[in-house]
């Protein structure tokens, strides 16, 4: 069952030391799943509730959750609707129903602002209640104005936003970020999970990271985009960007789409290879660099320097292809870089 007490309060998650947080995070996500597996824990209650906030067509909803999915989007009328999910399972039902009522959501609003929050017990609460653990998840489903801005900080669960143009931040630490048709995102991040955004278009930079998982950005429009993972593939499809810079450590970096005149393209990889893929007839000055691969260009370079290794491979390419008017910087230290036509 879900482990409460070990838990760090969601809105003060930035205070504590990232491996603090990674190790929490999987206690829960594991604990949880372990809940719902469990022979023993064969009756399920549910309990539904909707909040209404009149927030106008540009207020700021911030969300905060420990275990449950969210789901917003965009709404047809004026208000925000929060319909609120928490669902136990126990042995019995009424045991199921007693947890239903250790999990609390605080809502608050006011100023063009609604704050809604999960409370798990804990502590003394917990021990008033003779319980350590509480298994019992918290799904939001959200429906707002397209302006609205919204805010979502969560431990374990996936979140899904559509068609919302306000200001958007999303983090989890256990589950997976995906986000289609924004307007503004500010920061799109999971330690364990996947990140997908696409059809966006940004008016300003784009933030997006993994620690354990994949990075993925199709059809996206923004004047700056930073892309990373720890342990999984950066890919960027069909990008509109002045600058973009992608990183991974142990995984492959791909970028495939036309390039901007006088943008700037940095891609790095530790472990994996990088695949540059490029359409339309913009032409680029190249600086490609691998330690124990190799580069390969099928786009003809005007070279500066051309050095190959004991096998004959070469390890690094400087010139320019057509006007130089972008640059790509790409490197990788074990793996081997590939320049193409699209």
């Amino acid at each position: 069952m879900l482990a409460v007490p070990a838990l760090p309060d969601v809105a003060d998650a930035q205070v504590y030391p990232e491996r603090v947080i990674v190790q929490r995070a999987r206690v829960v996500a594991a604990a949880y799943q372990r809940g719902r597996r469990d022979d023993n824990n064969r009756e399920e209650q549910v309990e539904r509730t909707t909040k209404t906030f009149k927030l106008g067509a540009s207020g700021v909803l911030g969300l905060g959750n420990i275990a449950g999915d969210i789901l917003v989007t965009r709404g047809t009328g004026a208000d925000t609707t929060v319909e609120i999910i928490k669902t136990a399972r126990a042995r019995d039902v009424n045991d199921a129903r007693d947890m239903l009522q250790l999990v609390q959501v605080e809502v608050t609003e006011r100023g063009g602002r609604a704050d809604v929050r999960t409370r798990y017990p804990g502590g003394e609460e917990g021990r008033r209640n003779n319980r350590r653990n509480v298994n019992v998840s918290v799904a939001y489903t959200v429906s707002s104005p397209a302006g609205t801005r919204i805010s979502i900080e969560s431990i374990s669960g996936n979140v899904k936003i559509t068609d919302i143009k306000g200001d958007v931040s999303a983090n989890t630490i256990s589950g997976d970020v995906r986000i289609t048709g924004a307007g503004r995102i500010n920061a799109a991040k999971t330690i364990s999970g996947v990140v997908e955004i696409t059809d966006a278009q940004i008016d300003g930079a784009l933030e997006s990271s993994s620690v354990s998982g994949d990075v993925l950005l199709r059809r996206v429009t923004a004047r700056r985009i930073d892309a990373a993972s720890v342990s999984g593939n950066v890919k960027l499809e069909e990008l509109q960007c002045d600058r973009v810079s992608a990183n991974s450590t142990s995984g492959s970096v791909t970028f495939s789409g036309s390039l901007v005149r006088n943008g700037r393209y940095e891609l790095n990889a530790f472990s994996g290879e990088i695949r540059f893929m490029i359409s339309g007839n913009t032409g680029f000055q190249i600086d490609a660099n691998s330690f124990s691969g190799h580069v390969q260009s099928d786009l003809p370079i005007t070279t500066r320097e051309n050095t190959q290794n004991s096998r004959g491979a070469r390890r690094t390419l400087n010139g320019t292809h057509g006007d130089g008017s972008a640059v790509l910087d790409l490197t990788t230290f074990s793996g081997s870089i590939l320049i193409t036509k699209r």
